[in-house]
């Protein structure tokens, strides 16, 4: 059995740690540097909900990601994985446009 690569899902990861990681450096830049009042009371709340979310982001994707292989590795693969006769293009391509 192939392993699937998830490539959608690391970049969607990847992209939303840097993002948060982005928001929590450009505040601090912002309230230690500029001495921003506005950027210092918005950091307070956004930062424990960005790592909040950075946590979030890691744990599922750690604890439940691979949830699918188990499950396909202990019951088998479904019959529409199965390699078979084509009847139809959408047969082909796992009905994925």
């Amino acid at each position: 059995m192939e392993k699937p690569r998830y490539s959608a899902s690391k970049r969607m990861i990847y992209g939303s740690l840097v993002a948060a990681w982005g928001l929590i450096y450009m505040l601090a830049y912002a309230a230690g540097f500029h001495n921003s009042e506005q950027a210092t009371g918005f950091a307070s709340l956004v930062v424990p909900l960005t790592f909040g979310l950075i946590v979030a982001l890691l744990g599922v994707h750690r604890g439940f990601g691979s949830l699918d292989m188990r499950t396909q590795l202990k019951h088998g693969p479904l019959a529409r994985d199965q390699p078979g006769p084509a009847t139809s293009e959408a047969a082909t391509d796992g009905g994925q446009t």
